[in-house]
């Protein structure tokens, strides 16, 4: 089953707007032996180390990730102790609001996460949704009525479905005329790679009080997750919260994402960043122009790294999944997404842009898309379309690569490592 997988992996396109691919040095750090150690950064407050044998990825984590995360994300203060997504949210609605207090988050249906309310509702906290203005915008006269009858500790912009990222700069206006102490934190697991990469304006600088999320999807880093944020009370509460509700936090996907930082700031980032704008943008007009129906056209389809796209009539979403399965294309399907009432897909080209695709392959893959899903292809054509792409995209973009590491002076037996990860997962030499 493991050889099946990696078979498929190799030869399929994969459009899952949660997933990425990480480059062959970032990978390194789980198959060592730091994979199965504990740190706990212990010195400052207790004088002592109780565990001693992460202390050297320990090292990476004070050393090279916080500062470079702070660097990155232009905040005073980061966290990375969030194994994933959903436990950097956990994390954030239990440092920012209390037992009781009032939290508003995106309603689900305009693309909020289908976990926040439950879990806040566990967590103890008064959940309610922001008043929306269509599937893309707060509705802002109905949110300052809701905001004066019953002002809420946290605004929670949690968008994991999305095409335009809502600005936090209107709301934390709103906050501020009406005198509030309602903090803004902005879940930006989706697009962290675009933040970091300079591509996607910076939340603190728009608003937020705090922003952060998962490493894994436009960031293509490890499952892990951080919340960044200016102002030092703040962080002294997420700290606390961590402190309880995250033990181990994986030092061999501290040393990862480490890697992943640097080689977004050493490796391309910001073109990277900039591609998938553009990879996003490309592949929704031409999938349009083909005749398939794309959320958002009025707005230029999307300003992310996700295009939406909405079944012809007469073909049914489940038979077109399993069409573009079996053309060795992985497509992410929604029983509904804002402003789609029936189930469409939700695409992304984040990892496309990782293997180096450029508007051409963008234009390859609408065609193998358009074709299956309306005319009339059959999947063995797909498949042999796909091939075509996916033998133009063999090795993973923006990242060191062996012989970079071999010229650093990397140590023999971790640079063997390196190139029998390359055997698996091929990077391409930087020029």
């Amino acid at each position: 089953m493991v050889q099946r997988h990696e078979d498929a992996a190799r030869t399929a396109v994969n459009l899952a707007p949660s997933e990425n691919v990480l480059s062959p040095l970032a990978r390194l750090p789980f198959v060592l032996d730091m994979y199965g150690r504990y740190f706990f950064d212990d010195l400052p407050k207790y004088g002592v180390h109780a565990f001693f044998g992460g202390l050297e990825p320990g090292e990476v984590e004070t050393g090279i990730l916080e500062p470079l995360l702070r660097r990155m994300s232009k905040a005073a203060h980061v966290n990375v102790k969030a194994l994933s997504g959903l436990s950097c949210m956990t994390l954030a609605l239990a440092a920012l609001a209390d037992r009781g207090e009032k939290v508003l988050c995106v309603p689900p249906d305009c693309g909020g996460h289908a976990s926040t309310l439950p879990l806040g509702e566990r967590l103890g906290l008064r959940m309610g949704v922001l008043p929306m203005d269509g599937p893309y915008e707060v509705d802002i006269d109905r949110l300052e009525s809701v905001l004066a009858d019953d002002p809420p500790a946290l605004i929670y912009i949690d968008q994991s479905t999305q095409l335009f990222p809502l600005d936090p700069r209107l709301l934390r206006g709103l906050v501020d005329a009406l005198g509030l102490h309602t903090l803004i934190h902005y879940d930006s697991s989706h697009v962290n790679g675009l933040i970091l990469g300079g591509a996607m304006a910076n939340p603190l600088d728009s608003g937020a009080h705090v922003y952060g999320g998962s490493t894994h999807k436009t960031l293509p880093g490890p499952h892990k997750g951080f919340l960044a944020t200016n102002d030092a009370a703040i962080a002294e509460r997420i700290d606390a919260a961590a402190a309880v509700l995250i033990s181990q936090h994986q030092p061999a996907a501290v040393v990862s994402l480490a890697v992943t930082l640097l080689e977004m700031l050493k490796c391309g980032g910001q073109a990277y960043a900039q591609n998938i704008l553009t990879n996003a943008r490309s592949l929704a007009r031409r999938l349009a122009d083909g005749g398939l129906k794309v959320a958002g056209a009025s707005r230029g389809h999307t300003a992310c790294h996700q295009v939406w796209v909405d079944p012809v009539s007469g073909y049914a979403a489940l038979d077109i999944t399993a069409r573009l399965q079996e053309s060795g294309v992985r497509v992410n399907r929604f029983g509904a997404l804002p402003g789609i009432p029936n189930p469409a897909f939700r695409l992304s080209v984040a990892e496309l842009t990782r293997y180096g695709a450029t508007e051409d392959e963008v234009g390859m893959l609408a065609d193998v898309l358009i074709g299956v899903m309306v005319g009339g292809d059959s999947p063995k054509a797909g498949r042999a379309a796909v091939q075509e792409l996916r033998s133009r995209l063999t090795q993973i973009r923006y990242c060191f690569t062996a012989p970079d590491l071999e010229r650093a002076g990397l140590d023999e037996c971790l640079l063997d490592l390196v190139r029998r990860i390359e055997l698996v997962q091929p990077a391409a030499e930087r020029v």
